[in-house]
């Protein structure tokens, strides 16, 4: 999937029926207990949140049951969003309102990899199994953050200097996740081309992802940190003082951002 994709959605797990009460009873496992599981088995979690076990929500159960069938590393759970015990992970994922029944991919890091209302397939839900790296980016800017992913040519490489100099600064530090990524690794190659980066280049490369999901620049190992700075205020992700100096700076504003992949 290409760069301009957006990188984050809202994911977790899952329901069946006989007769439509007993259906929605399987698994038999509460869906907090589901999640705390996946995160130390290292599972993807599919979540199916429901209000009733209707046709719908039974042709989406089945969609899940096939992509678990198919991928070992993943499981599933269900969330009944009108019975009160079920509820607060609902709450807790924001999907209290949306249209019933829905999926949501929970990586076992908690970044939510995918969501699906209504209907899926199981190769689209087999595409929220992403890498270790991609799964990171994705942890962190759903946590607001700013991630700086230095791609790197070898092994032990060291940070950038801009990099170096913006995990050093007050302004920035607190808010932004660096990743170190090899080009040449295989389990990142999509990750790496979704980034529209060549990975047999000779030199490293800094990417720099914003929230929810925009591309602010690539940027070459000599690009200082006062050039990224600018970059993100032209982005109008910089801050929301209006008397900050890259804001300031900034000439162009929030012109219209790429998009991270997904």
């Amino acid at each position: 999937m290409r760069i301009e994709r957006v990188l984050f959605t809202i994911a977790t797990a899952m329901v069946l029926m006989s007769d439509s009460s007993a259906q929605a009873a399987e698994p038999a496992i509460a869906p907090e207990l589901a999640i705390q599981a996946a995160a130390q088995d290292g599972t993807l979690l599919y979540l199916l949140f429901y209000r009733d076990a209707d046709a719908a929500t039974n042709s989406l159960l089945e969609t899940v049951k096939t992509a678990t069938g198919q991928h070992p590393d993943t499981s599933c759970a269900t969330v009944k969003i009108t019975d009160p015990a079920e509820r607060p992970v609902a709450e807790r994922f924001k999907v209290t309102r949306a249209p019933m029944p829905m999926v949501i991919a929970l990586h076992p890091n908690g970044a939510v990899t995918g969501a699906f209302h209504m209907r899926a397939t199981a190769d689209s839900l087999a595409e929220c199994l992403v890498s270790p790296k991609k799964a990171e980016c994705m942890a962190a800017l759903q946590q607001d953050q700013l991630v700086l992913i230095c791609l790197q040519t070898q092994a032990d490489q060291p940070l950038p200097s801009g990099v170096q100099e913006w995990t050093e600064d007050q302004h920035f530090a607190q808010r932004t996740r660096v990743v170190t990524l090899a080009m040449s690794d295989p389990a990142e190659a999509d990750f790496v081309a979704s980034m529209d980066v060549d990975p047999r280049q000779n030199s490293p490369m800094t990417v720099f992802l914003a929230p929810p999901g925009v591309m602010v620049g690539k940027f070459v190992p000599s690009a200082t940190k006062q050039q990224m700075a600018a970059k993100l205020a032209d982005a109008g992700k910089c801050c929301d003082d209006e008397n900050c100096k890259h804001n300031q700076q900034s000439t162009r504003g929030a012109a219209t951002p790429g998009k991270v992949p997904q």
